[in-house]
């Protein structure tokens, strides 16, 4: 291994997580000098709904690395939404845009963020594990991150890749509060019954301000979580009570779990959802992913957006340095500013159990309806087109 401290790097990455590793590899790919460092020793566990949507394997696929992440997974093909007993609504994804795969995968984070690090070693990227950055500095022409005992790692660009984890960007005096606006938790349950092929998504009047899930890693077993959405600043509402509560006593899923076994304590978590009012950089540092607030503000999926992002980063960073960052902030905010900010809007309108059920009755009779929500969901269908006369005819009819 080089003596990493000695090393000029012409980017260190902090954070190897999905959009983290996706930049290694292809910064390493196009020449340049990368180091990735991280906190954790890897193989490592994340908490995470280990949803890989239709709209992240097309950019696995673009990668070429669809088939490597994504094997031994569960492949899904459809969204069961249930918003009651007598309201289930089932949406195959082949309703979805053409461009996106007719599947999903459910991958537990801890195998695919390490697939995706070993993708990038092998492209040439160095990685540093338990290496916790305490914060940044500007020495030009170089970046200093201060790493375990204060060792200095210079780069001409660092990137921050850390995902929800705030202290950095707040040490470096880049952020001043954590924006986190939703709260969720997850366990891995065994032995679950009636799994399939589907995402299930659970809109109940018992979660005013959010939704439960269900999916199926494989072999009986399942991710099960719960979002709940707040405003930034506020108490997180206490997401493990309330996902306990679901799982032992709510008719929709304690009786599937009746012969099931919690495998591990369930895990709560924060995400962010705020971008572009988060910080995507400054000199001689980026953000990108989740550190930027990319986490959709209605389904709360993170990994297309990581993804994508880091391609955007990759793209940016080859400008001249003193273009790099101008061109990052006008990539990321091209490809993601509408959206987000239409469905930070739209979700305190829909996402009510009263709406939500009239929505869902009128997609049962009217599939482009249901083709249009699932197309602003996902972010590939502009949330600008609930205002076309159509959507509001089916609405009326």
């Amino acid at each position: 291994m080089m003596n990493a401290n000695r090393t000029v790097y012409d980017v260190l990455i902090v954070g190897a997580g999905p959009g983290g590793s996706t930049l290694a590899r292809l910064l390493a790919l196009q020449g340049q000098r990368v180091a990735l460092v991280d906190k954790a020793r890897f193989p490592r566990p994340k908490t995470c709904g280990d949803g890989l949507t239709p709209r992240a394997v097309r950019t696995l696929r673009h990668l070429g690395l669809e088939h490597r992440v994504a094997a031994g997974g569960h492949q899904v093909r459809r969204a069961r939404l249930y918003a009651g007993p007598d309201l289930e609504v089932t949406a195959p994804f082949t309703a979805l845009p053409q461009e996106l795969p007719p599947y999903g995968w459910v991958v537990p984070r801890e195998r695919l963020d390490q697939r995706l690090l070993e993708a990038a070693l092998e492209a040439g990227a160095h990685f540093f594990p338990n290496e916790p950055i305490a914060r940044i500095d500007r020495q030009a022409p170089h970046s200093v991150a201060w790493g375990r005992q204060g060792r200095p790692w210079r780069a001409r660009w660092v990137v921050i890749a850390t995902g929800a984890s705030t202290g950095l960007l707040r040490r470096s005096g880049f952020l001043s509060q954590a924006p986190h606006d939703i709260a969720a938790a997850r366990g891995y349950w065994e032995s679950v019954a009636d799994l399939d092929d589907a995402l299930e998504f659970f809109f109940l009047p018992e979660i005013p301000h959010g939704y439960a899930w269900v999916f199926p890693v494989g072999d009986g077993v399942a991710n099960i979580g719960l979002g709940l959405y707040h405003r930034p600043g506020e108490p997180a509402p206490p997401v493990r009570r309330w996902l306990k509560a679901l799982t032992t006593q709510h008719p929709a899923l304690a009786p599937r779990l009746r012969s099931a076994r919690l495998r591990e304590p369930v895990r709560a978590y924060p995400l962010r959802s705020d971008f572009p009012h988060g910080p995507l950089g400054g000199p001689g540092w980026l953000t990108i992913g989740e550190a930027a607030g990319l986490v959709n503000p209605v389904s709360g999926e993170g990994i297309d957006l990581a993804l994508e992002s880091a391609i955007l980063a990759a793209e940016a960073l080859r400008a001249p340095d003193q273009d790099a960052l101008a061109r990052y902030r006008r990539l990321a905010r091209r490809r993601f500013a509408l959206a987000m900010h239409g469905l930070r809007l739209l979700r305190p309108l829909v996402m009510r159990p009263r709406v939500l059920r009239r929505l869902l009755r009128k997609a049962q009779s009217h599939p482009p309806l249901l083709r249009r929500i699932m197309g602003i969901t996902l972010g590939v269908t502009s949330p600008m087109s609930v205002l076309a006369p159509s959507t509001w005819w089916w609405l009326l009819a």
